[in-house]
């Protein structure tokens, strides 16, 4: 596998459509040289050793479809730039180290199936458009994972009875 840091030479791989690196012995940060793989569809960088924010170019993938980026360290916030990557079906930050809230934009990703953010230090409510989404006929959002209740550390409120599937902690 993959050790040591994530090349940013890959950013010259313009038709690059899938980036996964999983279970591997990679650390540092993720190259903010991502967001020039324009074609990109998966990235998935789960159980790493990946440090510090997600970079804000990765919200600007026009086709991303899967965001996995769990069990890693990451820090910082859930931009809200979120919200534009229209074609987001799957959103997996859970075990890293985020904070903040969970941006409303997110209410604005329609063909999200999976969002699963347990795991981190995410506080404030849930955005009532996730829940909306989550509750359209076409049964959309189907895994929707969050910290919402524990008592030691911040938690997602789920205010709209039935919109969180699991609460795991």
């Amino acid at each position: 596998g993959l050790s040591g840091s994530l090349p940013f030479e890959l950013r010259n791989l313009t038709e690059l459509r899938y980036l996964i690196v999983e279970e591997g012995d990679t650390a540092g940060p993720i190259p903010p040289e991502y967001g020039d793989l324009l074609e990109l569809i998966i990235l998935d960088l789960n159980f790493n050793r990946l440090t510090g924010p997600i970079p804000e170019s990765i919200y600007g993938l026009p086709t991303l479809f899967q965001l996995d980026l769990n069990d890693n360290a990451l820090t910082g916030t859930i931009s809200t730039s979120i919200g534009n990557l229209q074609f987001l079906q799957f959103v997996q930050l859970e075990v890293n180290q985020l904070t903040g809230t969970i941006p409303e934009s997110m209410g604005n990703i329609q063909y999200l199936q999976v969002l699963e953010l347990f795991g981190n230090q995410l506080s404030g409510t849930m955005p009532v458009g996730v829940c909306q989404n989550r509750d359209m006929a076409n049964g959309f959002i189907s895994d929707l994972t969050v910290d919402c209740d524990s008592s030691d550390n911040p938690r997602v409120e789920c205010s709209i009875p039935d919109c969180c599937t699991d609460c795991p902690f």
